[in-house]
């Protein structure tokens, strides 16, 4: 009797293993402040701010060895190293002074640079959010160029041929720049749920697709502005469907995008349709044996990521480009969102620091370039090694990988124990 009692007693449920720590201890047994020092030290967080700083040293090395009086001191350096370094110091130090001067504060402007980076800021923001939805499911959505392109003819067309009062033309043409975006991005989801075709590979055709026949139809007499015949360039928006400016280069576009960034963490963070995007986004197949549909998640994640993406392509038509857009229109935000996102971590607060972050590179590269002479190029070599060392876990491998389990957990673990 004994034995058969034994026998359908159920065994006790093995404790996790810390892989992280080669597999061979409880990852519960670990002392919670401990543990959560080695969470923070590896987190998103500290590896974000890591990877912004590693590539800020490699981009200054770089603008350091290419200038040309910096190279004058490499002829002598070992007899007079000391030259080397203090010029090498003076070139950082102007540069880090001009981008200050270019993007934040500048004693004879104010404040006025922060504000251009802000503007700046104003579309990465809400292009780093539709990539960010994206992410969150699994998808890879480089068709932010195509995107945007479709939402900023909408805007256009709403804006400059539809008559109607003030403040409501405002807001159906932003509406209509957002079902662009979010229509040119269905549609990539509709074929990749039917067909199984990749998403990477649609984009970039779509990317295509959008430029070509954005080029076309903007030479066509519908969409052409009168006063650039022969030229791809829209008709201005009428001033009904501006969006105003709040201080000087700073307009509604920023706090639109903030209240953006407040939607998406309610549609990521508190919806059912958030929660099923998660899901498939961890894993497809257990979503799929829970009930949800997986087609239908993808077909609607890439609408909800066009449809950030469509409020930064009405940001850039109806308050930077109100006289009139043309294929260049996407500035290349759609590839910048990319790195946006990822720095960000696909969070909300995440995404709005990157998008801040990048705002400041942009706004003060020419400012840096002017005064201490480093050309605005290297701009975009910051940012591609900033998505190299996020990208590249193993390139931060001296940071600690984190355990992936709550403080509280461990607290409470440690309760039992003692």
């Amino acid at each position: 009797m004994t034995s058969s009692n034994a026998s359908l007693t159920p065994p006790e449920p093995k404790a996790p293993v810390d892989k992280t720590a080669g597999g061979s201890t409880n990852a519960l047994a670990e002392h919670p402040w401990r543990a959560a020092w080695r969470d923070v030290l590896g987190g998103s967080v500290v590896r974000s701010v890591v990877a912004i700083i590693l590539a800020l040293f490699v981009g200054m090395l770089i603008a350091v060895f290419t200038n040309k009086e910096v190279q004058e001191t490499l002829g002598y350096f070992f007899s007079r190293p000391g030259d080397f370094f203090r010029v090498a110091t003076e070139l950082i130090g102007d540069a880090v002074r001009a981008m200050i001067s270019g993007a934040v504060y500048s004693p004879t402007r104010g404040f006025q640079p922060l504000l251009t980076t802000l503007q700046w800021a104003t579309p990465l923001l809400a292009a780093g959010l539709g990539l960010g939805v994206a992410f969150r499911a699994g998808l890879f959505n480089i068709g932010g160029q195509g995107q945007m392109l479709v939402g900023a003819l909408f805007a256009s067309y709403v804006g400059a041929s539809w008559h109607l009062p003030a403040g409501l033309h405002l807001i159906v043409a932003i509406l209509a720049a957002i079902l662009g975006g979010a229509m040119w991005a269905a549609i990539v989801g509709f074929l990749k749920a039917q067909t199984g075709a990749h998403e990477v590979i649609l984009t970039i055709m779509f990317n295509w697709i959008a430029h070509w026949g954005v080029t076309y139809l903007l030479k066509q007499p519908m969409f052409q502005s009168p006063n650039a015949p022969g030229f791809a360039k829209s008709k201005a928006v009428d001033a009904t469907a501006v969006m105003p400016q709040l201080f000087n280069t700073f307009g509604l576009g920023f706090v639109l995008v903030l209240l953006a960034a407040v939607l998406y963490w309610w549609i990521m963070d508190r919806s059912t349709v958030g929660f099923k995007i998660r899901a498939v986004g961890i894993n497809p197949s257990a979503a799929r044996t829970a009930g949800i549909s997986v087609k239908a998640v993808t077909v609607t994640t890439m609408a909800i990521s066009g449809a950030f993406i469509g409020l930064a392509a009405a940001t850039q038509t109806l308050e930077v480009h109100p006289s009139g857009i043309e294929p260049s229109i996407h500035a290349g935000i759609g590839f910048d969102a990319i790195t946006v996102a990822l720095l960000g971590g696909n969070s909300p607060v995440g995404i709005v620091l990157a998008a801040l972050l990048f705002g400041l590179l942009k706004a003060g590269a020419v400012t840096m370039e002017i005064q201490a002479g480093i050309p605005r190029d290297i701009i975009p070599v910051i940012q591609g090694l900033i998505v190299l060392f996020v990208a590249a876990p193993r390139f931060l491998g001296f940071l600690p990988r984190p355990t992936g389990i709550k403080f509280r957990d461990r607290v409470a673990a440690a309760k039992v124990r003692s």
